[in-house]
């Protein structure tokens, strides 16, 4: 036992060490053009979200990956900001291990599309991360605003699986909209202890612009 232990210390050591070398993850909102920024809305652009080691660990051991984007839109220069817009999205991101490929798709309210197909997690990354208008409303021009984006990465359990490809199929959502069968308590608990000791369990980020008047 007391080896084991050892041997499972220095593993999520060697994990820890590889991770700090990797890549920092980042999150980008970009503005349009001043001319514009009344008729079009920001751009989302990020960084190696998903291309560190625990989380490529993950994928191919069976464990999907959901990235839910919220973006808001402010209003300030009174006593209180106000959200005056918001829209979500989500992407998911698998490993089919028959075909040895990595798969991603974005949802955007009912619609879901295929970002496509990949050989390596290069390509599955560079997929995500390519730069993305989001679906939120512009300001109305002379109206002082800002963009604030909120991203939650979070790791599905072997058990939601079946959830997903429904979801994929264009059936209801229960896997990305983060309601759980109750019955799956136990097997929840063992995906989160594996998931944590590789480091990924949940992951959250944020970006926020300057104030702007369009």
């Amino acid at each position: 036992m007391r080896n084991t232990h050892v041997i499972l210390c220095g593993a999520v050591l060697l994990f820890r060490a590889a991770a700090a070398g990797a890549q920092k993850p980042q999150l980008h909102i970009v503005l349009p053009e001043r001319a514009r920024l009344a008729s079009e809305p920001p751009m989302v652009r990020s960084s190696a979200l998903i291309a560190d080691g625990g989380m490529r660990d993950l994928l191919r051991n069976g464990f999907p990956a959901r990235l839910h984007y919220r973006m808001e839109r402010w209003e300030g220069g009174g006593w209180f900001d106000d959200i005056k817009a918001v829209a979500e999205w989500d992407v998911v991101v698998r490993y089919d291990a028959l075909a040895g490929v990595y798969q991603v798709f974005r949802a955007v309210g009912r619609r879901t599309a295929a970002l496509g197909t990949f050989a390596d997690i290069a390509g599955a990354s560079a997929a995500i991360d390519a730069p993305f208008p989001a679906p939120v409303s512009p300001p109305k021009r002379a109206q002082k605003s800002y963009y604030n984006l909120v991203l939650d990465i979070e790791m599905l359990s072997l058990t939601e699986l079946d959830e997903v490809e429904r979801w994929l199929r264009g059936e209801l959502k229960p896997a990305v909209r983060g309601k759980k069968n109750p019955g799956t308590a136990v097997s929840r608990g063992v995906r989160t202890v594996v998931v944590r000791l590789l480091g990924g369990e949940k992951r959250r980020y944020e970006a926020r612009t300057g104030a702007f008047r369009p």
